[in-house]
């Protein structure tokens, strides 16, 4: 008994995972680890309440898992919170059943952390499970992240014994003579996870030798390699990389291979914009420019940078005509734009920063996307041109175009592309005391 409690304080107080003034939900299969679980958290004296989900699989055993983790969270003082679902009924196109009770568990789990104030929400993963997961990451293809298993600790979730070997936990629950209940499904090899757990694990450790402990302390010294390297490619970040507006934009030049591009990409816009390494691999297939378009992302590439926006859908990714009968008036947020039109007195000045000052106009004006053949006669010119091509030498991303505000007259006309020019049709003339002004913010 010392030995597990000890092994269980000490990596708490290592990992930092939480600490007695916690309040601690617990997810409670009633099989051999979390009940163990239950029994150090009681014996430790933590503030913790246990969580049961009946996925309604097994019939009668599924209902008398239920019943043991109630009467096991009576008999330890802990709150209990139950729910029974239905797995079948809410599988999604192409979920398996395991993959629709994860996702049910931890959404109930999770609500239950949110709605009940506690600081964590605890499982039982051990040593052994973070080994088999290793193992399935390295088959699948994987990288540091893969290799180094299961974290301690991601966000509220917290994994207390992740140091301690299956072998420890079970020699636990007989010293203290712990009852728990056995899931027939785990001695089927209808699983992967099982299929390493009852051949491929015990190579590793009863023919070869693996030691728990030498597990223990690779798979930390791995956790610090994930980490260090992940500060590594921070500070990448930093030189490699810049926002414009709601775009990231990622320098193309100054790195020794492409393979390093393509890593770097992978680690810090891969998850952000859930772009795959194939996605990548096109955008850098040609020197000149390619954009690409996901049901997540935007991306475009130029021979020296790279830009990455989240996708809109195409109702958002245009602005919704706004009609303006009086005056002030402050739009919405218009991609990177947000409007507040007033009518004012001259200022001495017509030239500042994010202000744009034009001739007075009857009323309605019009704020809108641009059109397709859309022109504007800008501010000392004498002639029309596209707007389109005013944006195509402004660098304007082909996606973000539609997010640029045209402001028009109630005839029409195009009194000002904001953010980029006026119309010298509506410039401020010395006769006009009052104008209109548009700040940008």
């Amino acid at each position: 008994m010392a030995d597990l409690i000890t092994s269980f304080r000490a990596f708490v107080e290592r990992e930092q995972l939480f600490t007695k003034t916690d309040k601690l939900l617990l997810a409670c299969s009633g099989g051999l680890d979390s009940t163990v679980l239950a029994h150090l958290l009681h014996a430790e004296g933590y503030d913790f309440a246990i969580a049961h989900m009946n996925f309604q699989l097994r019939g009668k055993a599924s209902d008398e898992d239920a019943a043991f983790v109630e009467e096991l969270a009576r008999a330890l003082g802990a709150k209990f919170f139950v729910k029974a679902v239905e797995v079948k009924e809410e599988a999604g196109p192409g979920e398996s059943t395991q993959m629709v009770a994860r996702r049910l568990r931890y959404h109930w789990l999770h609500s239950l952390i949110d709605n009940g104030y506690y600081s964590c929400l605890l499982t039982a993963h051990h040593l052994d499970d973070n080994f088999e997961t290793l193992l399935i990451n390295l088959l699948r293809g994987t990288g540091i992240a893969g290799i180094s298993g299961i974290k301690p600790r991601s966000f509220e979730l917290v994994r207390p014994l992740l140091s301690c070997s299956r072998e420890e936990i079970s020699a636990f629950a007989k010293e203290q003579q712990i009852r728990w209940r056995e899931d027939a499904s785990n001695a089927s090899d209808d699983y992967l996870r099982n299929r390493i757990r009852h051949h491929l694990s015990p190579v590793f450790f009863e023919e070869f030798g693996l030691q728990h402990e030498n597990l223990a302390k690779t798979l930390s010294n791995l956790r610090a390699d994930r980490y260090f390297a992940r500060e590594g490619i921070n500070l990448l970040r930093k030189t490699k990389t810049r926002k414009l507006g709601t775009t990231l934009i990622v320098d193309r030049k100054g790195w020794a291979t492409q393979r390093q591009l393509m890593d770097f990409l992978h680690h810090a816009v891969g998850s952000t914009y859930n772009l795959k390494e194939e996605d990548f691999r096109q955008l850098l297939s040609f020197p000149g420019q390619r954009m690409l378009t996901t049901d997540h992302a935007r991306a475009y590439a130029t021979p020296a940078t790279l830009a990455f926006e989240y996708a809109l859908s195409d109702k958002k990714n245009q602005i919704k005509e706004q009609v303006i009968s009086q005056l002030p008036v402050t739009t919405p947020q218009y991609g990177d734009f947000q409007l507040t039109l007033t009518l004012t007195s001259k200022p001495e000045t017509l030239h500042e920063s994010d202000v744009y000052y034009l001739r007075p106009s009857t009323f309605p004006l019009h704020l809108r996307s641009r059109q397709n053949g859309d022109r504007i006669m800008p501010l000392g010119m004498s002639g029309y041109k596209k707007v389109k091509d005013i944006l195509i030498d402004n660098k304007v991303p082909p996606w973000k175009r539609e997010m640029i505000p045209v402001l028009c007259d109630d005839n029409g006309e195009i009194m000002a592309l904001v953010g980029y020019c006026i119309s010298e049709k509506f410039k401020v003339l010395p006769e006009h005391d009052e104008v209109l002004k548009i700040s940008v913010s």
